[in-house]
């Protein structure tokens, strides 16, 4: 189990930006719950929560992955260290994106 020692996204907002494209995550301090929301959204009140899985990598990088209702699968490797996001995502329709962006603090 990951906790604030070791996963530093409890507790806090980041954002994922893929060019044009970015979203903002909000990592409840219970250490399973995320919400995530588009970046031009006023806040996280019609965000979606799921139950997520950070696994360490190595010292500052992590797998995190979630299932979401439409049942999308998401899986990222966020690189704390060097603010980089990698995303493999699964659509409904099982299409596949595979993207790679910024990773920032904002919270």
């Amino acid at each position: 189990m990951v906790t604030t020692e070791t996963f530093p996204a409890i507790g806090h907002v980041y954002e994922a930006r893929f060019g044009e494209l970015a979203f903002h995550l909000q990592f409840d301090a219970n250490g399973s719950t995320m919400r995530f929301a588009p970046a031009d959204a006023p806040d996280f009140a019609e965000a979606e929560a799921v139950t997520y899985r950070a696994t360490a990598i190595r010292a500052c990088v992590f797998m995190v992955t979630w299932s979401e209702a439409d049942g999308t699968t998401v899986t990222h490797v966020e690189d704390f260290e060097n603010g980089i996001v990698h995303t493999n995502i699964t659509k409904p329709d099982h299409s596949f994106l595979n993207l790679s962006g910024g990773w920032s603090l904002l919270t």
